[in-house]
């Protein structure tokens, strides 16, 4: 594994010459926020969703260098993002997956990236203060969900038989 100066990481090489242009950072970063934002109550249940400063940038910039290799860039990819959250209950976890988001429809998809994002258990919410009852459970699952600055990107290829790569992003100020 080899650390880049953004503190994450990948089995992926940065190459300084790679075109990460601020544009195409901001393109996946504007995607992965809609689908988060279009998300936050139609899949997670929650009224507000808190990500870490900047883990949005982080993941698209490993997401760019992630499909550097790729015959079609970023342009064949599809993203798809797991969010995997302590239920109600508090003793296990549920893990949904969101609507997947597709770079360029009109492009052949030929690879995935898998955004495994946890929930923050680190911080305080009405999730765990409130008691497991009927009255509090409405309250419990509307409650905010806190994302973690941590997360693990996975590359799977779909034109040839490979292990799928891994990237590590850590967004701790």
């Amino acid at each position: 594994m080899m650390t880049t100066s953004s503190q994450q990481q990948s089995t992926f090489l940065y190459d300084p010459e790679l075109d990460l242009r601020e544009e195409h950072i901001s393109l996946i970063s504007k995607r992965l926020l809609t689908a988060l934002r279009e998300s936050k109550i139609k899949h997670l249940s929650c009224d507000n969703l808190f990500l870490p400063c900047n883990h949005l940038r982080n993941i698209a910039k490993q997401c760019l260098i992630m499909a550097a290799e790729e015959p079609f860039g970023i342009m064949g990819a599809q993203i798809r993002i797991k969010l995997t959250s302590l239920s109600t209950n508090l003793t296990s976890t549920t893990t949904k997956y969101l609507p997947l988001i597709r770079i360029n429809p009109k492009q052949k998809t030929v690879f995935e990236i898998e955004i495994d994002l946890h929930e923050d258990t680190k911080v305080f919410t009405l999730r765990r203060l409130l008691p497991e009852m009927k009255l509090f459970r409405q309250l419990k699952e509307k409650s905010p969900l806190y994302v973690s600055p941590r997360c693990l990107l996975v590359k799977k290829v779909f034109y040839k038989i490979a292990e799928p790569k891994l990237a590590m992003i850590n967004s701790m100020t």
